[in-house]
């Protein structure tokens, strides 16, 4: 099962770093970068959280902790930019949750909470075991 994980490190990673180029650049050529920069930067250092649990980690616990964290984060922010446009717009940490932005983080958070239901699901119980069939002394 950690396999998996580090899989879905390692291409969130390469989605992260991809998106973080291609916005920085389209927010140059639109003069916008001033103004949603923490975005970009909140999209870079995950990026890189991403590479060392995806590549660099010699554990699985930071691959399955980078996988949780994202996808119940990035569920709910993308459940939140349906009712907002975003978080503290209108001050230099601005970060707008348009269409885009919400497509995007439920892209990232959706299979991640699949990874994260089918472990679930196989994870074995913890409760304790009882013999049925002991027999009375």
């Amino acid at each position: 099962m950690a396999g998996i994980y580090r899989r879905y490190c390692q291409t969130a990673a390469v989605i992260f770093l991809l998106i973080t180029v291609y916005t920085v650049l389209i927010k140059l050529v639109q003069g916008r970068l001033a103004d949603d920069w923490l975005h970009s930067v909140l999209h870079l250092c995950s990026g890189l959280a991403a590479v060392y649990a995806g590549w660099v980690a010699t554990s699985p616990a930071p691959a399955q902790g980078f996988t949780s964290v994202v996808g119940v984060l990035y569920f709910a922010l993308g459940c939140y930019g349906w009712f907002k446009p975003g978080l503290p717009l209108g001050t230099p940490f601005a970060i707008p949750l348009g269409v885009a932005e919400n497509v995007f983080h439920f892209a990232l958070s959706l299979p991640a909470l699949a990874i994260l239901l089918l472990h679930w699901a196989r994870w074995p119980s913890r409760r304790p075991r009882t013999d049925r069939h002991r027999a009375s002394a």
